[in-house]
């Protein structure tokens, strides 16, 4: 299969240790005002932490794709395309909570439909799965993989904690810091990974010519 090398997906490339590290350091900072709304009566302003968060690391997530596509080009255009949808997303979900700072909204959830809630988070943990799968696969340490795909599972433990009996500020507390720890640890990792950038395409991949 024809490699991915472009300048742009390179940059990227490049860039997507230290978004993963950006993108933690912010949902620490989410993490911290859950803490004081679990534990305190302190007014706290809309949180830009977590929408910015997840739209930073979803950006170094994508950074990933030219490694995966050369491995597994299928289950890689799978995961960018997710990875898209969840973009996007979490992009109008950060414009919209910076509106609700300035005052311009009166919150996420009266300015946003709520199927559109339900678009952000599958979008979100389609995208950590197939990119994880996809890592896992061509790379032979597990590593990465795993650590990609804790995202995706912390996010479904949201989703079953709030389905189940609504996430309270303490839930938010937990599982933004593991959010946060984990996006830290990849960022983390990522400067050091040695990247599978010749392996040879999974046989499902292959195609003729």
């Amino acid at each position: 299969m024809s490699r991915v090398h472009t300048s742009r997906w390179d940059s990227l490339q490049q860039w997507s240790p230290t978004l993963f590290l950006v993108g933690g350091g912010l949902l620490v900072g989410h993490t911290a005002m859950s803490a004081v709304h679990a534990f305190t009566d302190i007014p706290t302003p809309p949180d830009a932490f977590v929408t910015t968060g997840h739209f930073v690391a979803l950006v170094g997530l994508l950074g990933l794709y030219p490694v995966l596509a050369n491995g597994t080009r299928r289950l890689a255009w799978a995961a960018a395309a997710a990875g898209a949808v969840g973009l996007l997303s979490w992009f109008v979900m950060t414009v919209t909570r910076f509106f609700e700072l300035v005052g311009i909204v009166s919150s996420l959830g009266d300015a946003l439909p709520e199927p559109f809630f339900l678009v952000v988070l599958a979008s979100t943990i389609l995208t950590y799965v197939l990119f994880g799968v996809a890592t896992l696969r061509v790379d032979s340490s597990w590593t990465v993989g795993l650590l990609v795909l804790a995202p995706g599972g912390l996010t479904t433990a949201l989703v079953v904690d709030s389905a189940l009996t609504g996430v309270s500020a303490l839930d938010g507390m937990f599982i933004g810091g593991g959010l946060a720890l984990s996006m830290l640890a990849l960022g983390y990792t990522l400067r050091t990974w040695n990247r599978p950038t010749d392996h040879v395409a999974a046989a499902g991949d292959v195609t003729a010519g």
